[in-house]
């Protein structure tokens, strides 16, 4: 039986980009399995969370949304209490917050058979970035080779940022994400755990180490604004 997948997305108040975000997501993703949605939001009106219901909803492919509030708690608050409906029904999550755009295309197939077979829980779909070396080994699994890091390495972000497919006993082993803290502290912090350092691959023969399947608004939006500038100088 198919893996049963959930995109959860995490958003507040900025509703251009969470349209973007989930459209683009929803118009690429290539999946025959049961594929759902939650919309994780942090406090926004009920007519925004109820825009992106009904946009979700509107795909045949989708088979159900659900929703959850966190009332400005947060961002580790609003993700703590998706997982509590997710993990009740997914298989596999992945995680976006609302600022990035699926650029083309993305088979889910072999990365949910990768998973499936157990060789790693958190499979990484954006750009990787380090300051500091960064180890792995190379590992052929489902038809695609990937690079499956070093939980040892010393660069501290082998799991932590862009978008990202996570079984859920993965999830679960590495716990609730700390509450009370900005987004990037919180990702550290769940960064710094043994647990959400192991288990971790990047599919080599489907992404460029730039970032080539998910684009990030913010950092595509500085590099424009770079351009503008150095056109005007």
């Amino acid at each position: 039986m198919p893996a049963s997948i959930y995109i959860c997305l995490l958003t507040f108040d900025r509703l251009d980009y969470a349209i973007k975000t989930l459209r683009s997501t929803l118009d690429n993703i290539v999946y025959d399995g049961n594929l759902s949605v939650h919309i994780a939001d942090d406090g926004s009106s009920e007519e925004y969370r109820q825009t992106l219901i009904d946009i979700a909803g509107g795909y045949k492919n989708v088979q159900g949304v659900t929703v959850t509030n966190s009332e400005r708690g947060g961002y580790g608050r609003s993700y703590n209490l998706a997982m509590q409906t997710v993990h009740l029904y997914a298989d596999i999550i992945l995680p976006l917050e609302d600022d990035w755009e699926l650029c083309r295309p993305l088979d889910l197939h072999p990365l949910v058979e990768a998973l499936q077979t157990g060789e790693f829980g958190c499979i990484r779909l954006g750009y990787i970035g380090f300051t500091q070396p960064l180890r792995g080994e190379l590992t052929h699994v489902a038809a695609h080779t990937y690079l499956r890091f070093d939980h040892d390495s010393p660069e501290p972000h082998v799991w932590a940022g862009h978008p990202r497919l996570e079984t859920r006993e993965w999830q679960r082993s590495v716990g609730p994400w700390p509450e009370g803290l900005d987004p990037g502290s919180t990702e550290f912090s769940v960064a710094h755990r043994p647990e959400a350092r192991k288990g971790v691959a990047w599919p080599l023969d489907l992404i460029h180490p730039v970032g080539d399947l998910f684009l990030h608004f913010g950092a595509w939006q500085a590099r424009t604004d770079q351009r503008e500038v150095a056109e005007v100088v």
